[in-house]
């Protein structure tokens, strides 16, 4: 199966998130397992080990770049990576045909999706940083030997790996990213979301958008990679002991395959710890997952399990129209 993509998008290269606990914001994103590289009173921004960057502003009433989508505290703009010129300067025809686009002295792009989040294209300032990677023994097959496990105090993020966006009506608002950024489905929840990916292979998913159970887009997660599932559970156990609080986790997801450890945060949603999630190609073939009340995980703790009261069947989701 081939996929014809329009643009080279490589993932989520930079987020912009306005807060009104700033000080508080900057603790947990430093206790967290970034590196801050500039911090004033007002405006911070951490990196990620591949070079992928958060940036973090104070919440202020009417300054542009300040006021975040659905929420006091919350998500301002997302920066896509892009691997060329070419798709840059592609984005910007597209995106010009019915929508406002500027540009930075750098060739950022800036503009604004459906749902009234900024949204930004940049040449990748990610890079790869291969790490060994985890041996483990299994009966009748050892991989690691005369040598002990890694042992880790606290997590270390090496990449952005998705961001989750609550919307009105996910199908609805998939239709953007799909019809206009070439965005592909990997998976569906019925009618409760869809998993996009941004290229034909890498990640099984960048973008979720799930129905909120508020009105309205709002911020509600962002998941980091990290080596492997025993370095998500010891930044869970290191997060936990700086006082902050579990949402859900540890545990593994039933699509994606990711382990997870996600903590409240004061962005306003949660921060993902990610591990051994799928990574797919072009021979990806999506799935509808039923209606069912343990489609979030397949193990996890401290999180109460769905009542069940999801609709169905699956040949009646909205979620379907996203291709």
């Amino acid at each position: 199966m081939t996929t014809k993509q329009p643009f080279h998008m490589t993932g989520v290269d930079r987020l912009r998130f306005a807060v009104e606990p700033f000080d508080e914001a900057c603790r947990f994103a430093t206790d967290w397992g970034l590196a801050p590289l500039r911090q004033a009173a007002d405006h911070a921004v951490f990196q990620v080990a591949d070079g992928g960057e958060v940036e973090v502003v104070r919440t202020q009433d009417g300054v542009a770049g300040s006021q975040p989508v659905g929420a006091r505290s919350g998500l301002c703009e997302v920066t896509w990576g892009v691997a060329d010129q070419q798709t840059l300067d592609g984005l910007a025809n597209e995106l010009s045909r019915d929508r406002a686009v500027s540009q930075d002295e750098d060739g950022t792009l800036h503009s604004v999706d459906d749902l009234g989040i900024g949204l930004a294209f940049r040449l990748t300032r990610r890079s790869k940083r291969p790490c060994e990677p985890t041996r483990y023994n299994a009966p009748g097959h050892a991989d690691r030997i005369d040598r002990r496990a890694a042992r880790y105090a606290s997590a270390t993020p090496r990449e952005l790996s998705h961001l989750a966006i609550s919307v009105d009506d996910a199908g609805e608002a998939a239709q953007f990213y799909q019809q206009r950024l070439g965005f592909i489905v990997s998976d569906r929840y019925a009618n409760r979301g869809v998993f996009l990916r941004c290229s034909a292979v890498g990640n099984h998913h960048d973008l979720f958008l799930m129905n909120g159970r508020e009105p309205g887009a709002r911020f509600n997660h962002l998941a980091f990679k990290v080596r492997d599932v025993h370095e998500v559970i010891a930044g869970g156990q290191h997060i936990d002991a700086q006082g902050w609080t579990t949402f859900a986790g540890p545990g593994r997801h039933m699509v994606s395959s990711a382990c997870f450890w996600y903590f409240v945060s004061p962005f306003g949603g949660a921060w993902e710890y990610a591990a051994d999630e799928d990574m797919v190609t072009e021979d990806w073939v999506a799935e509808d997952f039923a209606a069912q009340a343990h489609i979030f995980s397949e193990w996890t703790f401290g999180l109460e399990k769905s009542d069940g009261r999801l609709r169905g069947p699956i040949a009646a989701s909205r979620e379907m129209k996203a291709g």
